[in-house]
């Protein structure tokens, strides 16, 4: 069991008040009603499609899902999901993770292993929503305000993928804040439940943000930075690619590629670079500008490995110097984060309400 230690208790205890604010907010009331919709989908609407599922049907499904609001275009990610995985098989495997005779953790491990293009804050936001009362979000924000309150204990908040083991301890930690929630506001049990915790992390998260420590070096997860580039290509209008072949012998991390006019395909290449050999990394850059298509190879990694990185380049040829360019991990975060806020306030137009 988790046993919040009286520093945690006391941080709780402290966004408590602006958490009420926020409660009593026309924001609080707009995002309640578009979880319980969201929740009406999940638990009533989506198991009567299954055994007639269309491609429609997922592109509802991903529409759904807050954790695609950065996805500008929707239908692309839905086609990726398709693609990737074949309407069979997200039927099978969402037939599993609706099931709620199986513990939510068995489910969201097998879901995070047998469905492709679905991460960690996909399958936990399903979850959520399936059974508020038990399973909670696992995704950066939640992540950050866990940092925030200092409860780091129990699961490494700055971990992208988590277990099995990891998620059932991630639930137990959001009863203990609503244990709390209980005690310190006119919340009641009847009240309660992971998706108003949720809440609780977004409030805390937002009040304090400016205060989360950038990443240390070599300190960030390599899936979680590629995915983020995956979503940030995507919002700026780029077919993604994640784990690409981009040239015989040289497999990368992500692709954005767009078709321009008269040129064609034209290709920008990313590798994430926390650990391991910097001249693999080089050769297979080298592999990847072979294609002709590829017109920028961008290096992203910690301040200090860029500067290993950019001396190991000393003396290679010109023209691949011209196309190498390197972007911080922090700034990457940073950019996904604007998009995603960009897109939060664009939505609040409710623009599509009125097609």
């Amino acid at each position: 069991m988790v046993n919040l230690t009286s520093e945690q208790i006391n941080a709780i205890k402290k966004h408590t008040n602006k958490f009420l604010k926020y409660m009593r907010s026309k924001e609080h009331e707009n995002d309640r009603q578009a979880r319980s919709e969201r929740v009406n989908y999940y638990k009533t609407v989506l198991p009567n499609k299954l055994s007639e599922l269309s491609e429609l049907d997922i592109e509802e499904l991903v529409t759904n899902l807050w954790a695609s609001e950065i996805w500008g275009n929707k239908q692309y990610r839905a086609q990726k999901i398709i693609s990737e995985n074949g309407i069979p098989k997200i039927q099978l495997e969402l037939t599993k993770l609706l099931d709620t005779s199986k513990p939510p953790s068995t489910r969201y491990q097998r879901a995070l292993k047998e469905l492709n293009e679905m991460g960690p804050a996909s399958i936990t936001e399903m979850l959520s929503y399936i059974q508020p009362k038990e399973c909670g979000m696992w995704n950066r924000r939640a992540r950050e305000a866990l940092i925030i309150l200092g409860i780091d204990n129990y699961v490494n908040p700055t971990k992208y993928n988590i277990n099995s083991e990891e998620y059932k301890k991630f639930n137990e930690i959001l009863q203990a804040i609503a244990n709390i929630l209980i005690s310190e506001t006119p919340l009641t049990e009847t009240d309660i439940d992971m998706l108003i915790v949720d809440f609780f992390l977004y409030a805390v998260q937002q009040d304090e943000k400016d205060g989360i420590p950038e990443t240390k070096p070599g300190d960030f997860d390599h899936d979680e930075i590629r995915d983020l580039i995956i979503n940030i290509g995507s919002m700026l209008g780029f077919e993604t690619e994640r784990e690409y072949k981009i040239s015989h012998g040289s497999k990368v991390d992500a692709v954005w590629r767009a078709k321009i006019g008269n040129l064609g395909v034209v290709n920008y290449v990313f590798e994430v670079q926390k650990s391991g050999s910097r001249k693999s990394l080089l050769l297979n850059l080298l592999k990847a500008k072979s294609n002709p298509t590829v017109q920028k190879l961008i290096v992203v990694s910690d301040p200090e490995q860029l500067l290993l990185v950019e001396k190991e380049c000393e003396g290679l040829q010109l023209e691949f110097m011209r196309d190498l360019a390197y972007w911080e991990v922090n700034e990457v975060q940073k950019v996904a984060d604007n998009l995603r806020s960009a897109v939060e306030l664009i939505d609040k137009l409710d623009l599509m309400k009125t097609l």
